[in-house]
This record gives structure tokens, sequence and C-alpha cells, in this order.
């Protein structure tokens, strides 16, 4: 995904793969939802995963991640997720996403800050 390789994404797929996301859109197609990672990533210069911590069951596995996101206007942000995804044959079958996205905080050192005044 850091790559934006959307195609080898699909690959790690099963045919029918569903996504929710706490977007109040519902369960969607995984075509639906790489659809709308393609837009996305068309506003953002580039991402970076963090994993936080990862828990693993036969055929499940609960990660929770930092996505820190720089876009190419210059902004910057940090989305905080936590993903479960269910393995049917060792190709995803199902994701559900819970993104919180949050702006970076602002600079408070350095050459380009000013200083609050007193």
């Amino acid at each position: 995904m850091e790559a934006g390789d959307l195609a080898g994404l699909r690959a790690l797929c099963t045919a029918d793969a569903t996504v929710w996301q706490n977007d109040g859109a519902g369960t969607r197609t995984i075509e639906k939802r790489l659809e709308q990672v393609a837009e996305f990533f068309s506003g953002i210069e580039s991402v970076r995963f963090e994993v936080v911590r990862r828990f693993h069951k036969p055929d499940e596995v609960l990660q929770q991640h930092i996505l820190h996101l720089a876009g190419r206007d210059g902004s910057r942000s940090q989305a905080h997720a936590t993903a479960h995804f269910r393995f049917e044959g060792g190709l995803i079958a199902s994701v559900e996403e819970y993104l919180f996205e949050m702006p970076e905080p602002p600079l408070t050192q350095g050459p380009h800050v000013v200083a609050p005044r007193s």
C-alpha cells in the first residue's frame, strides 16, 4: 500500500472480498474500496504505515496502525486505524477498518516558527 500498488493489494484478496469502514457507507466490495483509495492517493505525496500492534489467530489478524500522510499541498496528518482482517485460503476475505484522522501538531521550534509573545 505504501508503494501505491493497488493491483498487488487486490491480488491479496478473494474474488468476493468485502470492506467495512466507519464512514457510514456500510459494507462494500474490495473493488469499490480500492477506487476510493486510488482517489485518496491522488492527493497524497506519500504514506507511511507504522504498525503499533498486531494480534494473530487462525485466519484472522487484528492490527492497530498509524498512517503518516503527506499531502501534495504540503499538509501533514495522521490517520490512526484499527483493522480486522479475515482470511480464506490464505487470501483476505473481509476487512473492517476503523479510522480517525488527526492533523499534525504545529511546529513549536525551528527557524520557520514564530514564537508566541509573552
